[in-house]
């Protein structure tokens, strides 16, 4: 065994730019050209044995893909580790595996080793997250093995690759053992990925000698000088470039000049060069040289932009801008007039876009720049404006409110530019600690009580360290905070290990708790939310007489809610949106599928349903159940009605989106994501907070000791008003009169404070859209209001199963509530 010594040197993996007035020269890299490829990179020709692992496509680690060129040591995918390939790069999170390269002998030019050869490899990695992560570079000439890099040292969370090289020259006993090939040990703990971005190994061959290259910026383009001293005297050489430092190159022209000035390019996007010499064969590839040329000048806006309206969306297309280094566009909205623009989308590759978030009840005003790859914008396209079908009221984001400042905002947090200032006392907030998701109850104590997923803010896998996180009992004297830990861990079961915690109302007042503990659907009860929580055991699904994939048979046990039907059963929706129930009142099962996965469900509009769907809520309150559930896809939920549980009713628009933030001030937040809905409902079970856990960067980019975290906001709603149906028969569209009784409570005056010409009542799909029954004549009963309405219009078919009221309070403020369709079924 031998050791030998090499250089290591960093590189980020965006390389830094140097600006030189309007151009930028981005990269040049003096590789040897003199030489024979065993492995690796071969520009301009094909990548030799995969050895920039990108034959494969692997847009997931947790496929396990593997490269047909190289073999593993362990099973891609066991006792909780893996290893395979990742969107071009190989990795393992094994505490020790290696890969083997086939025998490296495909090289025609190279197929008997000779003593004396010098060889020359390199590579790069990088590891996943701060902690003892290393790789090894192995050379063995059959069973003799060389170490050229033992345990080389990485640096984690920076997402930065390492560059490593160096040479060996071959020996008498190499020759004698046999072919050579490669071999990758990597070394890691706590499950954190080593990643091998590339390997190279190329014999020196002088005899091969490819160009010298060089370049730079010039007016029209990007000039290439190149020399070579092996050229005969008529020789030709070709030109071939590639759209990024290692993607696949292509010939630009052959010339029997040394000199070509690339000008068939668009300014701001990166190109790497190689020059070739043209014998009696062609040469091996000249170094790489990769320019960049920026511009100044803005690009021309996009035109002729279309503005349709539709139900509670706004769609916009365009034609592209007439500039070829056009990267992208991003849409500006604001109001009736097209002042206070905001900027809504960006890095739109396409030329439409739907707007699921736009103001109703008044016109949007759009604007569209152009973004060119030199970093220029372009003046704003024309403006258009559009009012969508639906009134305020129609979706459930139209119930969320501005939170309330509890102190003051604040500017000295951890946090993205979008989620500054804000209030660190509404929700939970700890810098010490991630939090991710909690259901508020109000319990017997007239205090807000959570049990809440947490894990240190500075854990070795930053956001990722979720699947260790623990469940905290935190306490508020008001429902939007702020929220203090009473109780470390709500239950002593497995050191209080959980995710996803759930609380399931149940019928006699008491409590039960869902918890991902061990990858168990784990139920817990308790007399109050103080505890004792007490293990009841794990759930158990009837899953197998579905049409699920076994793999896919994990959603069934994980980001479950659930609640109990006036029968004792309970009745829980699954991680996808399957509806399942519970055989008897035992809430540990056997539970049976009753529906498929929420986006197979063709009564989402086909605009909602293409996402994948997790982070469901459920709930029930006098009139009928509720589902909120979350397109991490589509950075937006959507919210659906049943009368049953079972059987649902799509809401049109949104539940919420990052869009949906703000304080009572004016000001607003934008987070990168929100998930993790859950509601605090009162006596009657309706929805008065939403709470959601919310991050200010992608999950990938919360790392340990930065300035990014997570933590659960609670969000005030426009609470339902309560209303009774007081026809004795139940209504349909040829009713005539339809009597409902508006009960008044605190904070609102059924008598005085209605906008009684704003009222509308009758089936969804009309009153969403400002019609319905009006309001023919009212009557006072008690404190509360006897409201009748003309029944024309009302809409109401075998469709709907409560009738819906939509107004405005004298003040303006929405009023909106669910009834059943006759007295009887109250």
């Amino acid at each position: 065994m031998m050791h030998l010594n090499y250089p290591r040197q960093k590189e980020k993996s965006t390389p830094a730019y140097t600006f030189l007035s309007i151009v930028l020269l981005l990269f040049c890299h003096l590789s040897l050209s003199a030489q024979s490829v065993l492995l690796g990179d071969n520009a301009p020709y094909p990548n030799v044995n995969d050895g920039d692992f990108n034959l494969i496509q692997a847009g997931s680690w947790r496929l396990g893909l593997q490269s047909p060129f190289w073999t593993p040591s362990n099973e891609p995918q066991k006792e909780g580790h893996s290893m395979g390939l990742v969107t071009g790069r190989y990795f393992s999170s094994f505490d020790y595996a290696y890969i083997d390269s086939k025998p490296l002998n495909i090289n025609s030019d190279y197929q008997n080793l000779k003593p004396g050869d010098e060889l020359n490899w390199s590579l790069g990695a990088d590891l996943e997250y701060i902690s003892n992560g290393s790789l090894s570079l192995h050379l063995f000439f059959g069973e003799q093995e060389r170490i050229l890099a033992e345990k080389v040292k990485l640096i984690g969370s920076d997402k930065t690759v390492e560059h490593f090289s160096g040479s060996y020259t071959i020996t008498k006993e190499d020759v004698a053992a046999g072919t050579p090939h490669i071999r990758v040990s990597f070394y890691s703990n706590e499950d954190v990925k080593v990643f091998l971005e590339y390997v190279n190994l190329s014999v020196k061959a002088p005899e091969k000698e490819g160009p010298t290259l060089s370049g730079k910026i010039v007016a029209d383009g990007i000039r290439l000088d190149w020399t070579d001293k092996k050229a005969n005297s008529g020789g030709k050489f070709s030109v071939y470039r590639s759209k990024s430092k290692n993607g696949e190159y292509k010939k630009l022209t052959t010339t029997p000049d040394s000199v070509f000035t690339d000008t068939n390019l668009i300014n701001g996007m990166a190109y790497s060069y190689v020059v070739t010499r043209l014998d009696t064969s062609e040469s091996v590839g000249s170094n790489k040289v990769l320019l960049k040329k920026l511009d100044s000048e803005a690009p021309a806006p996009p035109s002729t932009l279309k503005i349709e309206a539709l139900q509670t969306e706004i769609k916009l297309e365009w034609n592209k801008s007439i500039d070829v280094d056009v990267a992208s566009y991003s849409v500006y909205r604001g109001d009736a007039n097209g002042n206070h623009l905001r900027q809504i989308a960006h890095d739109l590759t396409s030329t439409q876009y739907v707007d699921f978030t736009p103001k109703k009840e008044d016109y949007n005003s759009y604007v569209l720049f152009a973004h060119d790859h030199s970093g220029n914008k372009s003046k704003a396209s024309q403006l258009v404006r559009a009012k969508v079908k639906a009134v305020s009221g129609t979706s459930f984001s139209d119930l969320i409110l501005p939170m309330p400042i509890h102190k003051q905002l604040r500017t000295d947090l951890w946090g993205a530019e979008g989620v500054l200032p804000r209030d660190p006392d509404n929700g939970i907030e700890d810098p010490e600690w991630s939090y991710w998701g909690g259901r508020p109850v109000k319990d017997q104590d007239n205090k807000y009580h959570m049990l809440v997923t947490r894990w240190p803010a500075n854990a070795t896998k930053g956001h990722w360290e979720w699947p260790n996180s623990t469940v905290a009992h935190v306490v508020s004297e008001a429902p939007t905070g702020p929220y203090k830990v009473k109780k470390d861990t709500a239950y002593g079961f497995h050191n209080g290990l959980g995710h996803n915690p759930d609380i399931i109302l149940l019928n006699d007042g008491t409590y039960m708790l869902y918890s991902l503990v061990d990858w168990e659907a784990t139920l817990f009860t308790s007399k109050t939310m103080n505890g004792p929580w007490n293990r009841l055991g794990t759930m158990t699904v009837d899953w197998k007489s579905t049409n699920e994939d076994e793999k896919l048979s994990y959603r069934y046990y994980r980001n479950l809610s659930g609640v109990q039907l006036e029968d004792g059963r309970f009745l829980f929706v699954t991680k996808a949106g399957e509806m399942m129930r519970s055989s008897t009142d035992d809430p540990l099962g056997p539970y049976t599928v009753l529906t498929d996965q929420i986006r197979y469900n063709p009564i989402i509009p086909e605009k909602y349903r293409n996402s994948n769907y997790e982070d469901p809520v459920l709930w029930k309150d006098e009139v009928q159940y509720h589902m909120m559930i979350n397109a991490f896809w589509d950075y937006r939920a959507i919210y659906l009605r049943s009368p049953d549980g079972i059987h649902w009713k799509f809401n049109p628009g949104t539940a919420y989106t990052p869009d949906n933030t703000s304080y009572e001030d004016g000001t607003r937040t934008h987070w990168y994501k929100l998930e993790r809905p859950h509601v605090l409902q009162d006596e009657y079970g309706r929805a008065t907070h939403l709470s959601l856990a919310v991050i200010d960067v992608p999950k990938a980019d919360d790392l340990a000791r930065d300035k990014h975290s997570s933590k659960n906001i609670v969000v005030p709603l426009t609470v339902h008003k309560r209303i009774k149906m007081l026809n004795k028969k139940k209504i349909d569209s040829t009713t005539k009169k339809i009597k409902i009784l508006v009960l008044s409570e605190a904070g609102f005056d059924a008598q005085k404070d209605i906008d009684l010409a704003s009222l509308r009542f009758g089936a969804s799909e009309e009153v969403d859209f400002g019609k319905g029954s009006k309001v023919s004549k009212t009557k006072k009963k008690g404190k509360d209001l006897i409201v009748e309405f003309d029944g024309s219009g009302n809409g109401i078919t075998a469709l709907n199963f409560a009738g819906k009221l939509l107004g405005k309070t004298n003040e303006g403020k929405l009023i909106i509530a669910y009834s059943k369709l006759s007295a009887s079924e109250h």
